[in-house]
């Protein structure tokens, strides 16, 4: 047997995978901190100089090793687990893609309920865009390669700035400027009730949301990028045969370092511009790879250490809380927004980077320790077992 299905499953399930998902979404829920989730980073004044500098520093880890890094796990472990589903009932003799389209629709009205809370939630646009992926699912790898690396690396971004660089503008009289957009929200957000904040966030923010996506940003594009990755990698049974892919993947690995190392030293060269310029043409690319092979350098580095014993062990916690990702990625910006918001405890002036990420940590840590728990009285989390119960119009068992 290999070292793999002995050290990295538990009953069929592969752990590492619920590792990375865990440790996902702690860089996630910092990333959400830094932007007082949604309601804009604040100036607070530190209450102590070393507080400055913690922020500082902060700052610095959150833009370079974790911001939009952890994204786009989050989006290729979605990927995987289409695929590992879909696998599974074709094993069985079942075709699962109608059932999963149903599902997603499932998914679309838990992401329009939790984007009435959290404007930036990213459940929504999964539903949407796991569509597509059903109808690929049987597509030549090939194919799908060619489609993946076309969206990562940001082609509708740029076909998009294509498009706009040779088409005349056309000018309106009264245009809302970005910054006067933001100073409105960010009134309704830290001043303004709940219920004004459910009706923005299901109006104006939903329309902003989808066209963010999918209009000028692109950014829905990229993610479907990262979905048909984590479907081909399911498709090579990357996590089922580790101990095969591994000299390969620490191999990339440093090719990726590298490469990263050379982008950022190069970034600083690239010609300024408007985001609808010839400039774009580059910067979007350049951007896009930086953050694609970190994502890559992330899920290696956590695949290299949960290979010791020791590791996972420390990490079974962790692996809990992957394992209840749906939930944890809906409770963790519902305290979030009580947290910041003006209707919760308002802490969006009390807050720098530093210490809006230690909160987020520290309710983060707590949600790890319930998870666990959970889980050894329960076969699921209470989001999944709901989302599961409907997929299949059946109450599931949930007590074990």
């Amino acid at each position: 047997m290999q070292l793999t299905s002995k050290q990295e499953t538990t009953n069929n399930r592969i752990t590492v995978i619920d590792a990375i998902r865990g440790i996902t979404l702690i860089g996630i829920c910092a990333t959400h901190a830094f932007q007082h989730f949604g309601a804009f980073a604040s100036n607070a004044q530190p209450p102590f100089p070393w507080i400055g500098t913690m922020d500082e520093i902060t700052n610095w880890i959150l833009q370079y090793l974790i911001m939009g890094k952890f994204f786009i796990i989050f989006s290729f472990l979605f990927g995987l687990s289409f695929f590992i589903q879909m696998d599974s009932a074709s094993k069985k003799g079942i075709d699962f893609r109608k059932r999963f389209l149903w599902r997603l629709t499932l998914l679309f009205i838990i992401g329009l309920l939790h984007s009435a809370i959290f404007r930036n939630d990213i459940l929504i646009i999964y539903a949407v865009l796991g569509v597509p992926l059903v109808l690929m699912y049987r597509w030549p790898s090939k194919w799908l390669l060619s489609i993946a690396l076309f969206f990562m690396l940001g082609g509708a971004q740029l076909t998009y700035i294509g498009y706009k660089s040779v088409v005349p503008q056309i000018r309106h009289e009264q245009v809302e400027t970005s910054i006067e957009r933001r100073a409105r929200w960010q009134e309704i957000f830290l001043n303004e009730s709940f219920s004004s904040n459910i009706h923005h966030n299901t109006t104006e923010q939903l329309n902003f949301k989808f066209n963010f996506q999918f209009g000028e940003y692109g950014r829905g594009y990229m993610t479907m990028g990262f979905f048909i990755l984590g479907l081909l990698a399911g498709r090579i049974r990357l996590f089922q045969n580790l101990d095969k892919y591994r000299d390969s993947l620490y191999k990339g690995a440093w090719i990726a370092l590298g490469l990263v190392l050379l982008l950022y030293a190069g970034k600083p060269f690239l010609p300024g511009g408007e985001r609808l310029s010839l400039a774009a043409w580059l910067a979007t690319p350049v951007d896009s790879l930086i953050n694609l092979l970190s994502a890559y350098l992330w899920v290696v580095l956590i695949i290299g250490l949960y290979k010791n014993s020791s590791v996972q062990k420390r990490l079974t916690k962790v692996v809990s809380y992957g394992r209840m990702g749906l939930t944890n990625y809906m409770l963790q910006s519902v305290l979030g927004v009580f947290i910041f918001y003006g209707y919760g405890l308002a802490l969006h002036n009390e807050l720098g980077v530093f210490l809006s990420v230690v909160v987020c940590l520290c309710y983060t840590i707590l949600q790890i320790q319930i998870s666990h728990y959970w889980l050894k009285k329960f076969r699921y989390g209470p989001i999944e077992w709901l989302l599961r119960s409907g997929t299949y119009l059946k109450w599931q068992p949930l007590q074990r």
